[in-house]
C-alpha cells in the first residue's frame, strides 16, 4: 500500500511529468523514420550533438541513413533512398497524380531532400 502511494506521489511530481514527456516522444517516434529532432528532444541536446549521435548509430550499424524526397506541391514524402546517387533526375508524386494535379512530375532540383534514419531491424 505504501509503495503504491509512493509511486502516485512520484507520478504527480516533476519527475513523473519528466518521464511522461519522454514516453510521449518515444510513442510518437516511428522506428522507420527517426529524425534528428526526435533524438534532440528525447535527450534534450542541441541539434549538432543529436546529429552526431545519429551518425554514430549509423557507424555502429544500429541505424540506417535515408534520404527522403518531399513533394513541393502536396508536402508528402514521395519515396526514400539510401544515397544521393540513387535519386533519379525525374520523380513522380503518386499522391499528386491521384489528386489529378496538373504537375505531378518533378526534377531532382525541385524536390526537398530530408535526411532521416531507420532502426536497423537486423541488429535489434
Amino acid at each position: 500500500m505504501w509503495l503504491e502511494k509512493f509511486f502516485q506521489i512520484i507520478d504527480k511530481s516533476f519527475v513523473g511529468r519528466f518521464i511522461d514527456k519522454r514516453l510521449d516522444v518515444i510513442n510518437a517516434t516511428n522506428p522507420d523514420r527517426i529524425y534528428v529532432e526526435n533524438i534532440r528532444s528525447f535527450y534534450n541536446l542541441n541539434t549538432p550533438t543529436a546529429k552526431t549521435l545519429c551518425e554514430i548509430a549509423v557507424k555502429e550499424n544500429l541505424f540506417k541513413k535515408r534520404i527522403g524526397l518531399e513533394c513541393p506541391d502536396c508536402g508528402k514524402l514521395i519515396t526514400h533512398y539510401n544515397s544521393e546517387k540513387e535519386i533519379p533526375e525525374n520523380i513522380e508524386c503518386d499522391n499528386c497524380l491521384m489528386l489529378e494535379n496538373a504537375k505531378h512530375e518533378f526534377k531532382k532540383s525541385e524536390i526537398l531532400k530530408i535526411e532521416f534514419y531507420q532502426l536497423n531491424k537486423a541488429v535489434v
